[in-house]
């Protein structure tokens, strides 16, 4: 097994973790330090918990988990206790980068459904705050790309001014969203005309288009296809380290000429694997150069983020 000192590196960079409500700062500082985590992205996320709680939404709901062949009777309640366990405001990734800057870097989050004035607030409150990227999930947000054209436009045009990267949660989702048809929102084929239109905002494809219990890689290849197509696609192992670490997905990777666009994230504390057993899967992986390991656990995030 390879170490990070053989690698040539003093730690990993994380790209995809959540500081949930129920993770105290104590404790995800202690999981980095384990797992010799050097920089790390605190991901926002803009969800409304009583999103469910309205009755005409609610029944939507319901009739789509229906359609997508979900009967369990629990899972309305389940889809809300997941929106409560989600929201994370910006004000918390503000304040944790605000008391480690060193350590931590903040993508804010933004509801597209919103007035196109509220989006725009929120957007101005990011950039003045020192955020350096946006995260967007279609799933908890109930939202698909085509559907939210002008303001994903707004988004990607004020990311395209000021710099800042976007990621897109691509894939399932736990909860009622492990069903397919209720997260088809998240493929990431249908972000193929934004990416192409605004070609100087960096895109990463959270999950590279694989979370799925029930379908491991679920639209992996759609997430190839992009990142094959456009340069300014990139592509996060959270919560699917399988994808450099099986052979038959790392080689369709090494095929695509892509690895020097995948970013290490463990999507910490969503994902049950301590941050720290994913490195040493990753660093014991026969399938890949040392060169391969030390882009994917830190070069490649800090030529895209920009730190040495």
């Amino acid at each position: 097994m390879s170490t990070l000192d053989e690698l040539g590196l003093d730690g990993v960079v994380d790209v995809h973790v959540h500081p949930l409500s129920m993770i105290g700062e104590k404790e995800l500082l202690r999981e980095l330090e384990k797992a010799k985590v050097r920089k790390c992205v605190l991901l926002a996320l803009d969800v409304n918990p009583a999103e469910l709680d309205d009755e005409g939404k609610a029944r939507a709901f319901v009739e789509e988990m229906f359609n997508a062949g979900i009967w369990d009777l629990n899972a309305l309640e389940q889809a809300r206790e997941m929106l409560k366990l989600a929201r994370t405001p910006n004000e918390r990734v503000s304040e944790l980068v605000s008391r480690h800057p060193g350590l931590f870097l903040g993508f804010g989050s933004v509801d597209p459904r919103k007035p196109l004035g509220q989006v725009e607030e929120t957007l101005r409150r990011l950039e003045d705050a020192g955020f350096r990227g946006l995260k967007l999930i279609p799933t908890l947000q109930f939202f698909c790309p085509g559907q939210v054209k002008k303001a994903l436009k707004k988004i990607l045009r004020f990311c395209e001014r000021s710099g800042m990267v976007v990621m897109f949660h691509t894939g399932c989702d736990p909860g009622p969203w492990e069903a397919p048809d209720l997260s088809k929102c998240a493929n990431p084929a249908l972000l193929r005309p934004f990416i192409r239109s605004f070609g100087k905002v960096n895109f990463i494809l959270a999950h590279a288009g694989s979370y799925s219990v029930r379908i491991p890689g679920i639209w992996f290849e759609e997430a190839l296809e992009l990142a094959s197509s456009f340069s300014n696609v990139w592509l996060d192992t959270a919560a699917v380290p399988y994808v450099i670490t099986d052979r038959k997905f790392l080689r369709a990777l090494k095929a695509r000429g892509l690895m020097g666009r995948v970013l290490f994230g463990s999507d910490y504390p969503v994902f049950v694997v301590g941050i720290s057993d994913v490195v040493r899967e990753i660093l014991a992986s026969v399938e890949m150069t040392d060169e391969e390991k030390a882009r994917v656990l830190c070069l490649n995030a800090c030529e895209l983020l920009g730190f040495g």
